[in-house]
C-alpha cells in the first residue's frame, strides 16, 4: 500500500440488537418501576422523561416497545427500544470519547431489563455502518487492492469502483462506494457475540474490527 491517505467518518450508526429467550409478557400489567429504572440508569448519557414514549406501529405484541430517547441534547440521535421480545439500541455518530460513559449507562439499563424484567439474553448482535471520505486520493484506488486482477476481468472496462464482502463466521464485513458522501467508502461491520459478552468486550472487538479496516485500507484519521 502507498503512504495512507487522509479520511473522515462523516456519519455512523450503530446498532445494537438482543433478543430474549422468553417475551417479557410479566411485566405488561405494572411497567412503572422498569421505566423508572432504566430511565434512571441512561440520564447520565441525557435520556429525559420527556423522550419516553410507546410505540404503537400495529396491534401486534412483538411490535409493540418502549421508546427511551436522548434529549440533553436531542442530537446526534440515541435510543434504545424495549419491547416483549427483544432491545435495541441506536446511536449515531458515536464518538470513542464517549465510549465509557455510553457503556456504562446502556449496560446499567440492560442490567435493570434483566432484573426486574426478567429478561434472558439469546444473543447479542452489534452492527455499524460508517460512510468514510478520502481526502487526498480517489475511493477507487484505495479499495483496488482488495481484489485480484483477475476480478476486473469480470467487466469489460476498467471498474469504477471495487468493493468486497466478507464472511467469516457469524461476522460480515462489507466494503462499498457511499452514495451520499463525495469520494467516500461505505464500511458495514456486523457482528453475532455470545449472550454472556458485555458491552466493553463488544467495544473491543468493534474497535479492532475499525483499527484493522483502517490499517488495511490504507487510511488513517479519528476513529
Amino acid at each position: 500500500m502507498p503512504d495512507k491517505s487522509q479520511a473522515e467518518i462523516t456519519y455512523s450508526l450503530l446498532e445494537y440488537t438482543s433478543p430474549f429467550k422468553r417475551p417479557l409478557l410479566g411485566v405488561s400489567s405494572s411497567p412503572g418501576e422498569l421505566i423508572s429504572r432504566v430511565l434512571n440508569e441512561l440520564e447520565p448519557s441525557g435520556y429525559t422523561f420527556s423522550g419516553v414514549d410507546v410505540n404503537l406501529p400495529t396491534l401486534k405484541l412483538d411490535e409493540l416497545a418502549i421508546m427511551f430517547r436522548r434529549t440533553i441534547p436531542a442530537t446526534p440521535a440515541r435510543n434504545l427500544a424495549l419491547g416483549f421480545g427483544k432491545v435495541r439500541i441506536t446511536a449515531e455518530n458515536l464518538d470513542w470519547t464517549e465510549a465509557d460513559k455510553f457503556i456504562s449507562s446502556h449496560s446499567a439499563a440492560l442490567n435493570a431489563i434483566r432484573e426486574i424484567g426478567g429478561a434472558e439474553t439469546q444473543s447479542q448482535q452489534l452492527v455499524i455502518g460508517m460512510h468514510i471520505q478520502i481526502k487526498d486520493r480517489p475511493r477507487k484506488d484505495v479499495t483496488a487492492p482488495l481484489l485480484s486482477p483477475i476480478a476486473s476481468e469480470l467487466v469489460d472496462k476498467e471498474p469504477d469502483f471495487s468493493g468486497v464482502i466478507l464472511l467469516q463466521g457469524k461476522a460480515v464485513i462489507l466494503v462499498d462506494a457511499s452514495v451520499g458522501i463525495a469520494n467516500g467508502i461505505f464500511v458495514k461491520i456486523s457482528r453475532e457475540h455470545r449472550p454472556d459478552a458485555t458491552f466493553k468486550e463488544l467495544a473491543e472487538i468493534l474497535r479492532n474490527d475499525e483499527k484493522r479496516i483502517f490499517d488495511t485500507l490504507g487510511l488513517e484519521g479519528i476513529l
